[in-house]
């Protein structure tokens, strides 16, 4: 069992350097509100799938990727303590960039990913089309009565 937990540690070394070098010319990638920390990326589809082997992740609730399709994965955090959070119940409503045809909003409920002790969040969305995407967060942590609300910008460059 303690060798399959050294093959956790290189995958989400992998997943990070996807995330950093997938779009290196985006530098801000967190918003602080409401006590909150949300750090989140983008990542291909495939390269997600690749980390996802070796996490823990609830895969029946997650939607599968299609072509076009990029991973976005939060981290939360607690700005007082510092703290992560892994606790929470997260809903991205991704609103697609321009006049296209097809769907231009997507709302999906981001699943729990567990690689070690570290949990992040995240789904599949369609991306294929460069342009500025609006993702509107609705973040309840298990302790509050009230959902706090995060809009970040993410500019799909090919």
């Amino acid at each position: 069992m303690n060798k399959f937990r050294f093959l956790t540690i290189p995958a989400a070394a992998l997943f990070m350097a996807a995330a950093v070098s997938a779009h290196a010319g985006q530098l801000d990638r967190s918003v602080t509100k409401s006590g909150l920390i949300v750090h989140f990326g983008v990542v291909p589809a495939e390269r997600a799938q690749a980390v996802e082997g070796s996490a823990s992740a609830p895969a029946e609730t997650v939607s599968a990727p299609a072509r076009g399709s990029y991973h976005l994965v939060v981290a939360l955090y607690d700005k007082p303590t510092g703290a992560r959070i892994d606790d929470a119940t997260v809903t991205a409503k991704v609103t697609r960039p321009g006049p296209k045809s097809g769907p231009k909003v997507q709302v999906k409920t981001l699943q729990p990913l567990k690689v070690n002790d570290t949990v992040t969040y995240g789904n599949y969305f369609d991306m294929p089309w460069q342009g500025r995407y609006r993702i509107d967060l609705s973040i309840k942590r298990k302790d509050s009565a009230d959902a706090t609300n995060v809009r970040l910008t993410y500019d799909q460059n090919f």
